[in-house]
């Protein structure tokens, strides 16, 4: 869980402008604190839509008994569900590669695109990587802060535009996004030379390496 709160986030989006802080968002809402909120929840879906090792799980799945996939639904956690991708190989009766996405309703189910239904066969597992959107307060302070970089820099040049004041957040920005990707990096337990097995990244998503063609000097 992250150590900023959601109106610490709002406070110093409104700090890089050089306005006055809140005591809440709720009897004291306006228009800068409407904005600033607004910034925070795009920015917070941009970072987390490509799957982070906190928002990022692979499960295996079997079709009820009416060949639906119902897609966890949402916790106290997690705001929703923003993507599902089948990473599991399936054929369908044409011999076509079964692609899938996720169906508009609550709760999600996932929808066969190739054959155009959503009902599956009941006697399959549906290996499937599972992105969910987190609230604010369940990310990590480094995913966070990386955010709130990005949020305080868009903030302060929508509602104020001064360049000094831009590049002085540019640099808060960039240590921000180091520091995030470190901290996921980390969580992955996991680097560029080898496959650790222990790994508590729960997709596991192993570096790209084909072992069985060899490079050689030269060639």
């Amino acid at each position: 869980m992250g150590y900023l709160t959601r109106l610490d986030a709002v406070n110093m989006m409104l700090l890089s402008a050089g306005e006055s802080l809140v005591s809440d968002l709720e009897e004291a809402s306006g228009i800068d604190t409407g904005i600033s909120e607004f910034l925070l929840d795009q920015l917070s879906l941009d970072y987390q839509i490509k799957g982070q090792n906190d928002n990022k799980i692979r499960k295996v799945y079997t079709p009820d008994n009416d060949g639906y996939i119902f897609i966890t639904n949402p916790t106290d956690d997690y705001a929703g569900v923003i993507s599902a991708t089948l990473v599991s190989k399936h054929i369908n009766e044409d011999n076509y590669v079964i692609q899938a996405r996720l169906t508009e309703t609550s709760p999600a189910k996932l929808f066969n695109m190739t054959d155009s239904t959503d009902i599956w066969n009941v006697n399959e597992e549906y290996v499937v990587d599972v992105i969910f959107l987190l609230k604010w307060e369940q990310l990590d302070t480094a995913a966070q802060r990386s955010i709130l970089g990005d949020a305080m820099r868009r903030y302060q040049m929508l509602v104020q535009g001064d360049s000094d004041a831009d590049r002085s957040l540019a640099e808060f920005q960039l240590m921000s996004r180091i520091k995030a990707k470190q901290s996921d990096s980390a969580d992955k337990n996991r680097n560029i030379f080898e496959v650790n097995p222990d790994a508590r990244y729960s997709t596991y998503r192993y570096p790209y390496t084909n072992w069985t063609n060899y490079r050689r000097r030269g060639l």
